[in-house]
């Protein structure tokens, strides 16, 4: 069972504010990047790593933390497209030839657990298509245009979609080459996957395992990877 790991890491990261890219914002020492490739890098089933950035900052990469990535025996850096499945499409294009099973994480989710990262992997195997997700603790509120509720939303089947998400290669490639040219976004690999009307299996994961998207998750971040 030959696995690569795709990282996805291309984004604006408008939401953050500041001139560093949320990728590179540095969490006690290191860069949001290398904490995520080293949980990775601890799953001895993972047999190649992708790294997804956006195209200006592949020189930068390789010229800041050249050491860092070969230590890791990173070798291959991808530009990332104008849209994330842009930018996805782009590293499974790169995958080894005879990889089983791909595994696309965002790069700045960099408290996965390796034992997660496993679990996915063999729920993947099991079923072709497997994501982490996290049970809804919240109660959620559908509202209507004027902000009045519209009705509590039952939150024992809600999930909160998180990564990795693992599809068997073969399934992700005609997937994606099947909504390539139709114009529809899509908010993560999975939906993609539904879409085209392929199961999709739930591995309970973790609310540890956060997505840096403000100022209070790398907060957050820091605290947990002490």
């Amino acid at each position: 069972m030959k696995v690569s790991g795709i990282l996805v890491g291309a984004g604006l990261g408008l939401r953050m504010g500041g001139d560093v890219k949320k990728p590179f914002i540095q969490i006690n020492d290191k860069p949001v990047f290398l904490h995520t490739i080293d949980r990775f890098s601890q799953c001895s089933l993972i047999s190649e790593i992708i790294l997804i950035v956006g195209e200006p900052e592949i020189n930068v990469v390789l010229d800041t933390w050249r050491d860092s990535l070969d230590a890791y025996n990173i070798k291959k850096i991808v530009p990332g497209g104008k849209r994330r499945q842009d930018s996805v499409f782009n590293g499974l294009c790169n995958v080894e030839a005879d990889a089983e099973i791909v595994l696309i994480h965002d790069l700045v989710r960099p408290l996965v657990k390796k034992e997660h990262i496993e679990a996915v992997i063999y729920k993947t195997r099991e079923h072709k298509a497997a994501i982490l997700a996290a049970p809804m603790k919240a109660t959620v509120k559908e509202v209507n245009d004027d902000l009045s509720i519209k009705r509590t939303i039952p939150r024992n089947k809600l999930w909160m979609a998180q990564t990795p998400q693992g599809f068997e290669k073969t399934l992700i490639m005609n997937v994606f080459r099947q909504f390539q040219h139709t114009g529809r976004e899509f908010t993560d690999d999975a939906q993609m996957v539904e879409e085209a009307g392929h199961p999709v299996y739930i591995v309970p994961g973790s609310d540890e395992n956060i997505k840096i998207t403000t100022p209070d998750d790398i907060r957050i971040a820091r605290a947990l990877l002490k």
